[in-house]
């Protein structure tokens, strides 16, 4: 039977984009569900961030549908992503390491008062919510210089949290991190499913992938290849579809 296509969060169909003459892209699909993990996996230049860059804004796809939450949707840049619910969680992290975890929660989008001066007051008190609701714990006013890549991981979901995502792209995000420091991340976004958040997880690490994942999508040069229920297959299984 068919499944339901209204149960979907985000949808994307028939998804291409070129680089010139390198097509990277080839109608691409994928389907993911509210409050479940999507595992996104192939090898080098399969076309896995590509993807994800195109439907958070930072390429503009040349073919193809992006539906979320029942809407067609194609954002011209990741601020118009973040507005409308959809957060990326990138390898490479992007913050300003001198200033503190609170000025990096903020940054672009900081709150102000009735006479238009920044409301720091309000920030410390939605950053201290924020995190205690995630059981995140960080030193609010630290630089983020000055705290480990795992912490520094930690503080980049909570940002993405706090726009009230509806979808979350993690990009190799246990790359620098340790295996307890994975184990921590894990937690925080098994809470976020149960929060009914979706998130859609790249990664190549194929342990990290069963542990982590309701099913998992394969690409290959740039093809769908196939979707798998997690819990139904085993690894071999997934390398076959990847090579």
């Amino acid at each position: 039977m068919a499944e339901d296509k209204n149960k979907y969060i985000l949808s994307i169909n028939g998804m291409s984009k070129s680089f010139g003459r390198n097509k990277v892209l080839k109608h691409i699909d994928l389907n993911v569900k509210p409050g479940t993990i999507m595992g996104l996996m192939g090898e080098n230049g399969a076309g896995k961030s590509t993807m994800m860059k195109c439907l958070f804004g930072t390429y503009q796809k040349d073919e193809g549908v992006i539906i979320l939450d029942g809407k067609e949707v194609n954002f011209s840049g990741p601020k118009e992503a973040l507005e409308n619910g959809v957060a990326m969680v990138h390898q490479e992290l992007n913050q300003c390491l001198e200033r503190s975890v609170i000025d990096n929660l903020f940054l672009g989008r900081y709150p102000k008062n009735s006479l238009g001066v920044v409301d720091e007051g309000r920030m410390k008190k939605e950053a201290s919510d924020l995190f205690r609701k995630l059981g995140i714990t960080v030193n609010l006013t630290q630089p983020m210089k000055r705290m480990s890549v795992s912490k520094r991981q930690m503080c980049e979901i909570a940002k993405a949290v706090s726009f009230d995502a509806k979808v979350i792209i993690f990009d190799e995000p246990s790359a620098a991190l340790t295996e307890a420091e994975i184990e921590e991340m894990f937690k925080i976004i098994r809470d976020l499913k149960k929060k009914d958040i979706a998130m859609v997880y790249i990664s190549h690490r194929m342990d990290e992938i069963k542990v982590i994942t309701d099913r998992v999508t394969v690409m290959r040069d740039g093809t769908y290849v196939g979707t798998l229920i997690t819990n139904e297959c085993t690894k071999e299984d997934i390398i076959n579809m990847m090579v």
